[in-house]
């Protein structure tokens, strides 16, 4: 497992609190020189042995406020949120840690990952760009969510980056840092589950970026199935167990369930990419598993192991912690190698104190790195003192000859220096007249009508190789529209193709545009028009 250095030298414990179906779990780790170190963990259930759910409110709402101030005194009805926050409370206070900064996880169920691929563009511009594309995947404005991203560096191709992009609804992140403020904690991290529990399994050693691994979690209600492809979650689904395994129902029907999920995810995944395929399955589990895993392994023709999160850490001796791989997960941020890392939660104060917290560690970095290179150099220069007097004295010895210098070229350094500013004025001339893609596709989206969709655009901007200072654009637009009886399709395309012209982003640079083709065409019973634009420049 790699360890993160700094985390080693600052001695701060990073709490991680996770809040399941069932119970409450917390995890205090601490980095050490042998790894991270487990300093404290607990668990509770959200809901004591005695308690009826009958008389649970499921939310706390205007009516069910009247209902309760109507019952009885000796009755009180409480809310899951209000068995949450004691549940909260109660787990600190029983391990005897002190409420303050988290690392929490928001469930699965509540968060959208979505996974895709972009052309290789500037840092600069990875915000808009990812944004403007991550509107095709999320079913709501961005807006109304609270959303994070993660860029690698694509291993199937230089050109392109993968993207993990992951959003929740503001309204769901608002109830949840509530429910945490509430039972006196502050989050400072929000990521979603699934990446908790890869995070720990990775430091387990467990995963590796260079296997295609499957990794199952199941609980007690749901299930989660995770594909990872070159260490990138690519599938990430949710599965309902309703069946009840928390009510003392056999196993064998969720099970059964659950290895027909596992298939159509794995059969998914093989369309999506028929030369690879899944090279090991990663089974966790809060209910027994039994023999179960053996015949997944046998049914799939796949290796399947057991996950084990917690043989990666320090623990005492004879000291057995309870099933705590998420919170565990969540713990490790700062300690461990970020798996994945993403942040659901921004809040401005937040980011001043995790830059203030960065500042630090950087100072303290630096501090240590001029302290190494001090030793470094005090000892470089006790061992080699005999041997720079050796040299002084071999150099003294030597005997001295005359070297005569030629005389330089006084034509040779006119031509060389008129050849250099020749050149200068070449690159000022390119650097001069290059574009940018995304003003393109910001004006473009501004510009595209409610009857107009796009369906590919694609954009080369060339150099000459005889004449450098020629750069040659061509921007090719597809799409449909709807057909309206009142005006053609013809006159459609054409106005938008105007409107084009006007924009200031779409058509620099490039003088010629022209309409290639518009033919007509039926999508689901609905009369379209196919069309094609090309601009070409200068």
């Amino acid at each position: 497992m790699k360890k993160n250095i700094l985390s080693i030298f600052s001695g701060k414990k990073i709490v991680g609190l996770y809040i399941g179906h069932e119970t409450v779990d917390l995890v205090v780790c601490k980095g050490t020189l042998q790894g991270p170190r487990m300093v404290k963990f607990g668990q509770t259930y959200i809901y004591p042995k005695d308690t009826n759910k009958e008389e649970i409110i499921p939310e706390a709402t205007g009516d069910a406020l009247a209902d309760e101030n109507n019952a009885s005194k000796d009755v009180v009805k409480k809310t899951r949120d209000d068995y949450i926050v004691d549940a909260i409370q109660r787990v600190f206070k029983e391990n005897n840690v002190k409420p303050g900064s988290v690392v929490t996880a928001i469930s699965s169920e509540e968060t959208m990952v979505r996974y895709f691929q972009m052309p290789k563009i500037p840092k600069r511009e990875w915000v808009a760009a990812i944004n403007f594309e991550a509107k095709r995947y999320i079913p709501f404005r961005m807006e109304d969510v609270a959303s994070d991203y993660q860029v690698i560096q694509s291993k199937t191709s230089p050109n392109t980056m993968d993207v993990v992009f992951v959003a929740v609804k503001q309204t769901s992140i608002q109830k949840f840092t509530t429910l945490l403020e509430r039972a006196g904690v502050t989050p400072v991290m929000i990521e979603t589950a699934p990446f908790s529990l890869i995070r720990a399994l990775n430091a387990a050693e467990q995963i590796s970026p260079k296997i295609n691994t499957a990794v199952v979690n199941i609980e007690t209600k749901m299930a989660n199935i995770n594909i990872l492809r070159n260490g990138v979650p690519y599938i990430i689904r949710d599965i309902p167990l309703e069946e009840g395994a928390a009510e003392g129902k056999p196993f064998e029907p969720i099970f059964e369930k659950l290895l027909a999920e596992i298939k159509l995810s794995f059969d998914f995944y093989e369309k999506q990419f028929p030369s690879e395929s899944i090279d090991k399955i990663i089974i966790y589990s809060l209910i027994p598993l039994e023999n179960w895993h053996e015949l997944v392994g046998k049914e799939l023709q796949i290796p399947v192991e057991v996950g084990d999160p917690l043989r990666g850490i320090r623990i005492k001796k004879d000291v057995v912690p309870p099933k705590l791989a998420v919170a565990f997960g969540l713990a490790l941020r700062g300690i461990s190698e970020h798996y994945i890392d993403v942040n659901l939660y921004k809040e401005k104060m937040l980011i001043h104190k995790r830059e203030e917290l960065f500042l630090k560690m950087l100072f303290m970095e630096a501090s240590i790195a001029v302290f190494l290179l001090i030793i470094v150099r005090l000892v470089c220069m006790r061992t080699i003192a005999p041997l720079s007097k050796e040299f002084d004295r071999t150099m003294s010895e030597r005997p001295k000859v005359q070297i005569s210098i030629k005389d330089k070229d006084i034509e040779q350094l006119e031509r060389a220096k008129n050849k250099m500013e020749a050149r200068k004025f070449l690159m000022e001339n390119i650097i001069s007249s290059r574009t940018y893609l995304t003003a393109r596709m910001t004006d473009l989206a501004d510009l595209l009508p409610d009857n107009i969709w796009l369906t590919e655009i694609s954009f080369e901007e060339n150099v000459g190789k005889k004449d450098a200072s020629k750069v040659s654009r061509q921007l090719n637009i597809k799409g449909y529209c709807a057909i309206d009886e009142r005006v053609s399709e013809t006159d459609t395309v054409n106005n938008f193709l105007i409107d084009l012209k006007k924009g200031a982003g779409v058509n620099k640079g490039m003088s010629s545009a022209d309409i290639i083709s518009v033919e007509k065409t039926e999508i689901d019973g609905a009369k379209v028009a196919r069309f094609e634009i090309l601009f070409i420049g200068p």
